[in-house]
């Protein structure tokens, strides 16, 4: 397995301050930690890393200080529109030793159902796996085009990769289509028209005629 290699330098300052520098020279800040070792600050070329993220890859090699440790990506922190980098943190990891990653579950084909008007509901997008670091898959296809309305693909149901076993909720659903709902709208009754009513005039009111006549006697 190709794995990629990217520079690290080492992060001596902490904080928000120091973090928010990093980003703006196009680096993003990360921590290195596990193996008994040291936990080691680091940043990162922003686009490098996301060009590598961006290919579900987990692992790759780390080189810092002139010496290169493999790592496995473990957390990744997003701006609030999911573009831009904010943090990282990577473990330390041998390529036989097991590790738990969470792998996204991907579809394939279109179900009948959905043809016709249905939907494709994909309540868990991605799942936890337990594997050699060396076997981790990119990702997992699932055949859906057979599924019936209201049919369910589980967990327990996906094919996994030899050596790759599930370590969510094997009850847990990630696939089920539902059939198109048609509505029919009741018309509202027609209420019958009201008899024509006079307008009412609204304005200054009239004086009583007996106020009226009083006025027309001014001296």
């Amino acid at each position: 397995m190709a794995i990629e290699t990217i520079r690290a330098e080492r992060r001596n300052v902490a904080g928000s301050v120091n973090a928010r520098r990093l980003r703006r020279g196009g680096l993003v800040p990360g921590i290195l930690y596990g193996h008994g070792e040291d936990a080691v600050s680091v940043a990162m070329p922003h686009d490098e890393l996301r060009k590598f993220l961006d290919t579900g890859h987990h692992i790759l090699s780390i080189n810092l200080d002139g010496k290169r440790e493999r790592a496995l990506v473990k957390e990744v922190q997003y701006d609030a529109w999911g573009r831009a980098l904010l943090h990282v943190d990577f473990a330390r990891v041998s390529l036989h030793e097991k590790v738990t990653v969470a792998i996204p579950v991907m579809p394939h084909g279109t179900p009948k159902t959905v043809l016709a008007g249905g939907i494709l509901e994909h309540p868990l997008n991605q799942i936890e796996v337990e594997c050699e670091a060396d076997k981790i898959p990119d990702e997992i296809i699932v055949e859906v085009a057979h599924l019936e309305p209201n049919e369910m693909i589980h967990v327990r149901d996906l094919e996994l990769p030899s050596g790759v076993t599930a370590v969510t909720d094997p009850d847990a659903t990630v696939f089920v289509v539902h059939e198109a709902r048609h509505i029919e709208l009741e018309e509202a009754p027609v209420e019958e028209a009201a008899e024509e009513a006079e307008p009412e005039v609204i304005g200054r009111a009239a004086k009583p005629e007996d106020e009226a006549s009083d006025e027309g006697k001014a001296e």
